[in-house]
């Protein structure tokens, strides 16, 4: 159901030009090449699985609407020549996905690149201040107790702006109460 659901946004979003063109989805069934009738798609978990391959091929060769499948073990890629009246490339995904057992993967909430990048700092700098402190302290029990610190002097300090030092209290409150859980 998620491959349908995510295969219907993408066409609902998708613009016109090349940009907006469906694609597929990066690092798991990606469309490579596509004209009416032939398509080559890139799926890294068919690289070096013959049986996987072979086991895609028969079973993709079952459907009226394809004609000729070509699975390259190698590069991890797969030709299909299809009749394009009786499906199309977005259906061709969705099905591939379905047969290579990839639906979880689509699930799986994509990082950025700069996301991925950011949290290995973050987790570098959370071990680096672990090993500094002899296990007393992480990072993230030092960005709480600051939370906590800053919000306690800006309310004895100045109690008139309210809002800033509960919010810096609440905030610590919050991530003492999620490293519990």
């Amino acid at each position: 159901m998620h491959i349908i659901t995510g295969l219907l946004l993408s066409k609902l979003f998708a613009g016109s030009g090349k940009q907006g063109k469906f694609r597929g989805f990066r690092g798991i069934v990606e469309i490579r090449h596509a004209i009416p009738g032939r398509i080559r798609f890139y799926i890294p978990a068919l690289k070096m699985d013959m049986e996987k391959g072979k086991l895609l091929e028969q079973q993709l060769l079952k459907a009226d609407a394809i004609d000729q499948v070509k699975v390259n073990p190698l590069l991890g890629t797969v030709l299909i020549k299809y009749k394009s009246d009786k499906i199309d490339e977005m259906t061709l995904t969705g099905v591939l996905a379905k047969l290579l057992g990839l639906e979880k993967e689509l699930d799986k909430t994509p990082r950025s690149i700069l996301g991925q990048e950011v949290s290995k700092v973050l987790k570098s700098a959370n071990s680096s201040v672990y090993e500094q402190t002899d296990g007393l302290l992480d990072l993230n029990t030092a960005i709480t107790l600051s939370f906590l610190s800053l919000g306690i002097w800006s309310i004895l300090t100045k109690p008139y702006i309210l809002p800033a030092g509960i919010s810096l209290v609440y905030w610590a409150y919050n991530n003492s109460i999620k490293e519990l859980n």
